[in-house]
């Protein structure tokens, strides 16, 4: 896989601090697949709404979601940039 750096965030990896691990490793994810790692929308509890982890379009800029589930993976985000793609093709 060239084109790739080869940075690990090691130090953000810690049982001291897990939320920032937890994002660590999803930012690892994103950018795996060629998304810009954003952030994660949360909702508050009560609600009972699901999390979404937010990326950017690599070409076209665009803020991305991709519902932060049991599905959640580098094939859902491939996906919604190949959706993202079509979209501004005029084919979606």
């Amino acid at each position: 896989m060239s084109g790739f750096p080869i940075v690990v965030p090691v130090a953000t990896i810690s049982p001291e601090n897990p939320s920032e691990a937890i994002r660590t490793i999803l930012a690892i994810i994103v950018e795996h697949a060629g998304g810009d790692f954003v952030g994660i929308q949360d909702a508050l509890p009560e609600y009972g709404l699901p999390a979404y982890v937010l990326f950017n379009h690599p070409r076209h800029r665009s803020t991305l979601a991709v519902r932060l589930d049991k599905n959640f993976g580098t094939d859902a985000i491939l996906r919604r940039l190949a959706e993202c793609d079509q979209r501004f093709a005029g084919n979606g």
